[in-house]
């Protein structure tokens, strides 16, 4: 029975762009390798130690093929929504059930390869010994579930999302929310209220059997209760999703004026007609880009919407647990995270301003007009001020108003007081700095125009990517178990205050001359934009595929050139020469 059509594209255009035959044939050859490898040390140290670590070893590749969902679905609808094809889909005849069954179902099977090619190495431990049964089959049931869980999230993203990097970020968010929210209940609970918190959050959460699988523990209550309720997650994901795009089609081929909470919820998000009349006053004379910038408010509504969250959150937590929810480093927990929050949607903004217009052909248009380049680049900076001026000073003085709530919070020594001092002079610093200056974003707008893809600029700026990144996280863990007695005023804390409010002594003067010079690096960034953003905006724009998308620097042009379009076209005069 031939597979239908919408399903057959979806499997062609993964066989051709994602490589799924060659990742399962490296896939399984590191499995099987590792199997040899564990049955070797098994023959060498008998015992029931290298079972354990060969599933443990299993239940990370597992859990890294389980994430790769993420990026192999998220362009499932949000691409389709990016290029305003997905009315085409309904226009040949087929409905949004039927469009929404056949893309989940092809993303599904590309995701569910990755993951068939271990499940014949999983009985491995349980041969070898150290594994038992129980486990053994909790294992098996375990990682599907887990991949129907995060397959189900990216779904529902890239339905709400247009661009795949926003969708992997939105999914990724949905599910440690869904994943960290119960059990973070749970250990508040049992942290700053004396009575004993109820074991069901903990089956709430989806991650609670991969952590029990990881840690060997196969209770079969826990582990099908917990299977159960992250099944009725992923069904309810997949419902919203699919309820959202049956009215998407409609959405994108009517008006909204003819449902009136539509057209509010739209004014909401994107803005309504008089402050884009306020903005066109001010500044379609003086920088059209400035207008076409920032007429859409949809960054500065989730900049609102993320600080009002996390806000609400901490007042909620203030008002159930009175005595003990202010402390100290939740005071600078809350503080870095409302300014990390704000610096990524920023940076996204920066990044979205150059890259959306590269992506839909609007640079085409634009560089026929009077507008110079650097207008473009000032501009997207005025724009970005405009958008989070508001925001980021409301952010600045909650930090304020946190910090000097500290204060309160215990009895002070002289040494511990100077620490606390240098600490949050620092994260002062670090918020005035991005509530006043927009210059820190130039990076980010670089690499969004070379690249086109305003989720994956960002992610590459801020350094999340990166495997170091990783192992500071993870070397950190044990300063954390610390952290909850910052600051105690002790010798060491004392002596790294110094040695940072030095540093930052003799880093601003050296800032302020480098900057007067021109020789920081967002000077570079302004002159790079501003000099190369006609050449840039000529070339293709990148496939979201790319191979060089893997080891490309963002500080640096993306490698698809004029020179790169040349060798393709001497390579084919070359073919037809030899054919002929």
């Amino acid at each position: 029975m031939p597979f239908p059509p919408l399903i057959e594209r979806e499997l062609r255009v993964a066989l051709r762009k994602k490589r799924p035959v060659r990742r399962r044939l490296v896939t399984a050859s590191i499995c099987v390798a590792g199997a040899l490898l564990f049955l070797l040390i098994s023959w060498l140290l008998p015992g029931k130690g290298a079972g354990q670590w060969l599933h443990q070893a299993f239940c990370v590749a597992g859990i890294w093929m389980v994430l790769r969902a993420l990026p192999l679905a998220a362009g499932a609808f949000a691409e389709e929504r990016g290029a305003q094809t997905l009315g085409l889909l309904f226009l040949s005849g087929l409905g949004p059930t039927e469009v929404f069954a056949s893309k989940a179902l092809s993303a599904a099977l590309v995701s569910w390869t990755d993951l068939l090619a271990l499940f014949p190495m999983l009985a491995l431990p349980f041969f070898i010994g150290g594994v038992s049964f129980d486990l053994f089959m909790a294992t098996v049931f375990t990682l599907p579930t887990l991949l129907l869980f995060v397959l189900s999230l990216t779904l529902l993203a890239s339905v709400l999302t247009e661009e795949e990097g926003a969708a992997v970020v939105l999914a990724a968010i949905l599910a440690v929310v869904a994943s960290v929210l119960p059990p973070g209940i749970f250990f508040a609970q049992a942290h700053f209220s004396s009575a004993v918190p109820p074991t069901w959050w903990l089956r709430l959460s989806p991650a609670y059997a991969p952590w029990l699988v990881w840690h060997g523990r196969a209770p079969l209550g826990e582990i099908w209760s917990n299977l159960g309720v992250t099944l009725a997650w992923s069904g309810s994901a997949l419902l919203t999703a699919a309820m959202v795009m049956k009215g998407l089609w409609r959405e994108q081929a009517q008006s909204v004026t003819g449902a009136p909470w539509r057209e509010s919820w739209r004014r909401l998000i994107h803005g309504g007609a008089s402050r884009r009349r306020a903005l066109a006053a001010r500044w379609l004379d003086a920088n059209p880009f400035v207008w076409l910038a920032a007429r859409d408010c949809q960054s500065t509504f989730m900049a609102w919407a993320v600080v009002g969250g996390i806000t609400t959150v901490w007042l909620l937590c203030w008002a159930v647990w009175r005595a003990r929810w202010p402390s100290v480093p939740n005071i600078f927990l809350t503080v870095t995270l409302l300014n990390l929050s704000l610096y990524w949607l920023i940076l996204h903004a920066a990044a979205k301003n150059l890259a959306q217009a590269r992506r839909d052909g609007t640079f085409e248009l634009l560089l026929t007009t009077r507008l110079q380049p650097s207008d473009m680049v000032w501009g997207g900076l005025d724009a970005l001020q405009w958008q989070f001026r508001t925001v980021g000073l409301w952010v600045l003085v909650l930090d304020f108003a946190l910090i000097f709530g500290g204060l309160a919070t215990r009895r002070w020594s002289a040494s511990a007081l100077f620490v606390y001092g240098v600490a949050a002079g620092l994260l002062l610093w670090w918020a005035w700095g991005q509530a006043r200056g927009w210059r820190f974003t130039l990076l980010a707008t670089w690499a969004g125009l070379n690249s086109a893809r305003p989720a994956f600029s960002v992610w590459r700026v801020s350094g999340l990517g990166s495997w170091v990144m990783l192992m500071n996280l993870y070397n950190l863990r044990h300063a954390f178990s610390q952290f909850p007695t910052f600051p105690s005023g002790s010798f060491f804390e004392v002596v790294l205050a110094s040695v940072l409010l030095v540093v930052a002594l003799i880093a601003w003067p050296v800032h302020l001359f480098r900057r007067r010079r021109g020789s920081t690096l967002p000077d570079q960034m302004e002159c790079r934009l501003i000099s190369e953003l006609r050449e840039i905006a000529r070339e293709p724009v990148p496939d979201r595929d790319h191979v060089s998308f893997k080891r490309w620097n963002p500080r640096e042009r993306f490698p698809w050139g004029w020179e790169l379009i040349q060798e393709q076209l001497h390579e084919r005069v070359a073919r037809r020469h030899s054919g002929g």
